[in-house]
């Protein structure tokens, strides 16, 4: 079976599983209306709906239930061959291209430490870009993208959520004071990445749920994240990083710890019509590990 039609059955499994489009697309993290289109592909495949939707809830029509008990049955199988390719250490060989952000490349290159003294022969060729990639337009296996995805043709499996926080250095809390409230940085510089428009608040919610967005102007933009990272080190202002960083870098304290701030996805980007192969299985098996650290 070609990969395309294995993917627009484990969409249709996934959305009798989640009971809806969109509980179907955060399980497979994924947009919805690339969830949506996968399933109109494998209705216009078989030639007949699989599915009674209403504007309130979706339910398996006769059709419907003999789709899904072959391909539940065929998931089964493509999965358990899956597994077998993710036991299969030994001999991992050839060349893993992959794009990630560079913030995570530290710790990364840490967690395939073992994955490449354990086989001499594969090897990895790491382009760091923090802004989002199209692995088929750059030639990759695979890319680490974070945030929201964009729809298309491309397959992706979620590997975690960050939840971000905001720090600052030792340095700059002892000059310039810690913020005890929302409403305190107003006062402080911020440090943050370059975007297009530019990042011009914060929303923080406490405890009881109420939201505090806090505007500002930033003092420093960096177009990638080691240089934000960098400069907050260096006491140049109040950023955001997440809780794996913050852990690392001993002189950074964490601001507001009673606050939140919504999080985002990670996602494994890969080109849709390409197997993924054992030594690409196991490279992602690490990746999760630094993200959900």
């Amino acid at each position: 079976m070609m990969l395309e039609s294995l993917e627009e059955l484990r969409v249709f499994a996934q959305i009798v599983e989640s009971g809806s489009m969109s509980g179907a697309a955060r399980a497979l993290g994924m947009p919805a209306n690339t969830v949506s289109r996968r399933l109109a592909s494998l209705e216009g495949r078989v030639g007949v709906r699989l599915l009674n939707r209403t504007t309130r809830s979706i339910s398996l029509n006769e059709a419907g239930r003999a789709v899904l008990d072959r391909a539940q049955r065929i998931l089964r199988e493509a999965d358990a061959v899956e597994a077998d390719l993710r036991r299969d250490k030994e001999g991992l060989s050839g060349t893993i291209r992959v794009s990630m952000p560079s913030v995570m490349t530290h710790d990364v290159l840490a967690a395939i430490g073992p994955l490449m003294q354990t086989h001499a022969e594969l090897r990895v060729q790491l382009h760091v870009h923090d802004k989002p990639v199209n692995p088929v337009a750059a030639g990759l296996d695979v890319a680490i993208i974070g945030g929201r995805l964009a729809d298309s043709a491309l397959s992706a499996r979620k590997l975690g959520d960050i939840r971000p926080i905001l720090v600052a250095s030792e340095g700059y809390l002892q000059e310039h004071g810690l913020p005890e409230v929302p409403g305190d940085l107003s006062s402080h510089s911020v440090v943050c990445f370059l975007t297009d428009p530019p990042m011009s608040a914060w929303t923080l919610t406490d405890v009881a749920g109420e939201q505090h967005t806090v505007p500002f102007t930033p003092r420093i933009e960096g177009s990638d994240g080691r240089t934000v990272m960098d400069a907050i080190a260096l006491g140049m202002g109040i950023g955001l990083t997440s809780p794996r960083i913050l852990r690392a870098v001993p002189a950074m304290r964490q601001v507001l710890p009673a606050y939140t701030l919504r999080g985002f996805p990670i996602y494994a980007v890969f080109p849709a019509a390409r197997q993924h192969s054992a030594r690409l299985l196991a490279f992602i098996d690490a990746v999760r590990s630094v993200v959900q650290s």
